[in-house]
């Protein structure tokens, strides 16, 4: 239980549960199971930057201040990506996924 609820991240509960004598047995058991969640302890903690963030965030500040980036320095630039042609300009039947 503590894997999946801990990590690196805060995490939050509730527990909803009924006055109703029917229900009893599932109030019982809801909080039974938060009293048991209460105790996992987790410490989330902001993690390291990676150098390739780094350096996009680096070309970021120097774009925004007006500076010129050369190409190299946007290694593994994605491509501008491709208009989608849209429908069909005439309905031949056929079924086509996304329209």
């Amino acid at each position: 239980m503590q894997d999946s609820l801990g990590g690196n991240a805060k995490t939050l509960m509730f527990v909803n549960f009924s006055p109703a004598d029917y229900n009893a047995d599932e109030t019982t058991t809801s909080l039974m199971y938060a009293a048991r969640v209460k105790k996992i302890v987790n410490n989330a903690t902001k993690q390291a930057e990676s150098e390739e963030v780094a350096r996009l965030k680096a070309i970021i500040r120097r774009l925004q201040s007006g500076q010129q980036v050369a190409a190299e320095d946007i290694e593994g630039a994605q491509p501008p990506a491709e208009e989608d042609p849209g429908p069909p300009p005439e309905d031949d039947g056929k079924v086509y996924d996304g329209y």
